[in-house]
């Protein structure tokens, strides 16, 4: 029960803003646009040109969350990006949903793109879609990275009781809760730099529904694919900071030996929003290993 409760809560952070200090949280991209698929209104982004990328978020974050990767990204890869279900501009239906869910809905809008495969990144709950999507699409899927993220089941580390009861507490001023809340995702540098202030105004004035943000919990919470992981035949790069508080660095080396053609890129002192804090770093890494060579392939 406790591995299941903490589960759950290491889902709950997501939903905070996380944008990084001075910037908008416009993107100018070259079609935007809600097409229905697999049944709902999914707003999406197309940036770029190239080969597919497709970025997904965790629980309850909108594309702003890529802006800092799809400048760089789309220089080298037609980048799209989307709302889940449930969040952003996308229809947000009563639930339940799940995971594969999330992924059919992925394979629909594909369909709407003209989109026959892709590359596939997720981060943390969108991890989970990217894992479902390739287990059960894997025609789909040219190259998957798989960012603070675990694959679900009995061996899952949960985060500490301590980061659990911050997580847990309801009592004082909004404001200060989520300031608290976001010091367990980022360093204390980037805490100290950032204009938290703006991170706070996004995560207060851009609220999601309690009934689709309750679905998506739950969707999460049931996530296990400890076991079909192995399945996966798509080259892998899974990436984590080695002080992740809600997703723990334990996670990341569970989920990548149970990928056959992986490789793990751990960011030292960094957390579980760590692609925030060092976008140029991140970037460079997924870039080069989305467009390295096969033959030049090094097995880590």
């Amino acid at each position: 029960m406790r591995r299941t409760i903490t589960f759950i809560y290491s889902l709950l952070f997501a939903i905070l803003p996380l944008m990084p200090a001075g910037t908008s949280a416009t993107l100018q991209a070259q079609q935007m646009d809600q097409i229905e698929a697999n049944g709902i209104n999914l707003y999406y982004e197309r940036h770029g040109a190239g080969p597919a990328l497709v970025l997904i978020e965790g629980l309850g974050v909108g594309t702003w969350l890529w802006e800092k990767q799809v400048p760089a990204f789309s220089k080298h890869f037609t980048t799209i990006v989307f709302d889940n279900r449930g969040a952003g501009k996308s229809d947000k239906p009563e639930g339940p949903y799940s995971i594969s869910l999330f992924a059919d809905d992925l394979a629909a809008l594909l369909d709407k793109l003209n989109i026959p495969k892709a590359h596939i990144l997720g981060v943390s709950m969108g991890g989970f879609v990217a894992l479902d999507f390739a287990v059960r699409y894997p025609q789909r899927v040219d190259r998957l990275v798989l960012v603070s993220t675990s694959a679900g089941g009995a061996d899952h580390v949960p985060m500490s009781q301590e980061t659990l009861a911050l997580l847990m507490q309801r009592q004082g001023e909004p404001r200060q809760l989520i300031r608290k809340r976001l010091g367990l995702a980022y360093s204390k540098q980037f805490m100290q730099e950032a204009d938290v202030d703006h991170l706070i105004d996004l995560r207060l004035q851009d609220p999601q529904p309690q009934h689709a943000y309750m679905a998506q919990v739950m969707a999460g919470a049931s996530f296990d694919l400890s076991k079909q992981a192995a399945t996966i035949a798509a080259r892998t790069l899974v990436t984590a900071g080695d002080a992740d508080l809600l997703v723990p660095i334990a996670n990341a080396h569970n989920l990548q030996s149970k990928l056959p053609d992986s490789e793990l890129k751990v960011y030292e002192d960094l957390g579980h929003q760590f692609f925030v804090e060092i976008p140029d770093i991140f970037n460079r890494d997924v870039i080069e290993f989305l467009t390295r060579v096969p033959q030049q392939e090094v097995r880590k």
